[in-house]
């Protein structure tokens, strides 16, 4: 990984540890206090979830459906969003994990509708012109 100190000095590369420290491993914790009666503090720790990146599917969608270039948009906000999780910036890593779930599921809807209008197509033209082909 490359870490740039100053934009005037040539990034340097980061060392194992501070690779690993960067990396969230686990879900952070949120803790919530707050009291029922004067004499008692009950703490809740609910777990911080990661936002999902989707890059499996942008992959997917990049390189088997990619109507309108759909599939490349929702792969570079796939990434973007992996890469911010990876920062810790969760909020902005849960708005471009948003964006690459509605640029995967519009190239999936618009292939499936150019499969089903294909489908459509080929069915008349069977129908219309069939008795013309001896099978």
């Amino acid at each position: 990984m490359i870490k740039a100190h100053c934009f005037l000095r040539w990034p340097t590369l980061l060392h194992k540890e501070e690779i690993l420290s960067a990396r969230p491993s686990a879900p952070q914790l949120q803790e919530m206090q707050y009291n029922r009666d004067p004499d008692t503090v009950v703490t809740i720790v609910n777990p911080v979830e990661h936002p999902r990146d989707y890059v499996v599917w942008s992959i997917c969608s990049f390189f088997h459906a990619n109507p309108f270039c759909l599939g490349l948009a929702a792969l570079i906000f796939s990434f973007k969003a992996r890469d911010m999780k990876v920062m810790g910036d969760l909020q902005r890593a849960r708005g471009y994990s948003k964006w690459a779930l509605r640029f995967n599921r519009a190239a999936l809807i618009i292939l499936s509708l150019i499969i089903l209008c294909y489908v459509i197509y080929l069915s008349i033209v069977v129908f219309r012109f069939g008795r013309y082909f001896h099978w």
